[in-house]
């Protein structure tokens, strides 16, 4: 199975999100306290960076391998782009929904920020795995 960079930067991405984030999860959950502590902004800050330092690594990475030339997004590439996005934004607007539920249903700012963070995370990878299956179907 011949992939192409778009492909292969979509496993990228799907691995970094769920090993990070794993991370980041398994570190703050149970919560201690209704509100966020400075050490978990410390963490969440640091998660980040480290997420940005692995996708723009594996981008580069996968650049230097492939070493081809540049090819535009076609009709194909947008089609399923726009795809890939309508179904992480249905996701994310119903995951919007229940981080203000869970703000209003409970004390402090923990759940309500880390209800939102875990659907940012989720709508990311909805749209990485619709992609790929996009590609593999031919849309």
């Amino acid at each position: 199975m011949d992939l192409s960079f778009r492909e292969k930067y979509e496993y990228i991405v799907i691995v970094g999100l769920l090993l990070v984030s794993g991370y980041y999860f398994s570190r703050v959950l149970p919560p201690s306290a209704p509100d966020i502590s400075p050490g978990q902004l410390a963490l969440l800050v640091s998660v980040l960076v480290l997420l940005i330092v692995i996708f723009v690594v594996g981008a580069i990475a996968l650049a230097v391998q492939t070493r081809t030339d540049a090819v535009p997004d076609d009709e194909r590439d947008k089609l399923i782009s726009l795809k890939s996005t309508r179904n992480a934004n249905v996701l994310l607007a119903g995951g919007s929904v229940t981080a203000i539920i869970s703000a209003l249903a409970t004390d402090g700012n923990f759940w309500f920020v880390h209800v939102l963070l875990a659907t940012l995370v989720l709508a990311q990878l909805l749209e990485s795995v619709s992609r790929l299956v996009y590609y593999r179907q031919g849309v």
